[in-house]
């Protein structure tokens, strides 16, 4: 799990504290990154939440960059679903305001670039070298559960050893959830060599409903920050 929130952003055995809940924390390669990677740099902010949260869990589950120190490039077959309730329209108001410029500037190419939501899926992709599915789910009250409970599928399928899902909202969210970024590695059990016996290994199950499961009580998640509050 990693996750990039006002108060705090990093993985549960390793946090980065922000100096003041009222910002998010700075997102520098250096803060997010174990490899340099050029593109960090120039994205938007709703891109760099996604992409350091998704940084984060890959790393806590043990997932290093494709490109290893000997230049061989690494291919994995994970999935990466992401949802989100306000996309990218922070990015697209100050592209929108590049265009509204007086005296014929010309508009950001730098923002342009990050004008759709999923942009920062295919930025993570490169860098961890994922070639599964890769896609955005767009949706009012956003929950996270829809891209949990589309991950659950994929890993039931067989098709993927993992599946990376998760939520990323900017600060122009209005709902309860936080803006922010919160994303898991998900692996099924068979594929997996953690005991699914012990407790400190989060297990999810799903009802006859098919409501998503925490194996702690058999709690029912209402929304993907209840997992995060379980765990960590």
């Amino acid at each position: 799990m990693g996750w990039v929130f006002s108060s705090s952003m990093g993985r549960p055995d390793r946090v980065q504290l922000s100096l003041s809940g009222d910002h998010f924390p700075e997102l520098t390669g250096k803060s997010v990154l174990k490899n340099p990677y050029k593109p960090f740099g120039r994205m938007d902010n709703f891109s760099k939440m996604g992409f350091a949260a998704i940084a984060f869990a890959m790393d806590h589950a043990g997932i290093s960059p494709s490109t290893t120190r000997d230049g061989v490039k690494k291919k994995r077959n994970i999935a990466l679903i992401a949802g989100s309730e306000t996309g990218c329209l922070e990015t697209d108001l100050l592209y929108q305001a590049t265009l509204s410029r007086a005296g014929g500037a010309l508009p950001s190419p730098a923002l342009f670039a990050y004008t759709l939501p999923s942009c920062f899926l295919g930025e993570a992709s490169i860098y961890f070298g994922l070639t599964g599915e890769s896609y955005m789910v767009e949706e009012e009250n956003m929950t996270g559960l829809t891209p949990l409970s589309m991950a659950m599928d994929c890993l039931e399928s067989g098709l993927y050893r993992a599946v990376v899902c998760g939520v990323c909202n900017s600060e122009l969210t209005k709902t309860d959830s936080p803006p922010g970024a919160l994303f898991l590695v998900l692996e099924s059990i068979d594929n997996s060599d953690d005991n699914p016996g012990d407790p400190a290994v989060p297990v999810l199950t799903r009802s006859p409903g098919n409501k998503p499961l925490f194996h702690l009580g058999k709690r029912e998640i209402k929304t993907l920050v209840d997992f995060f509050e379980y765990v960590f």
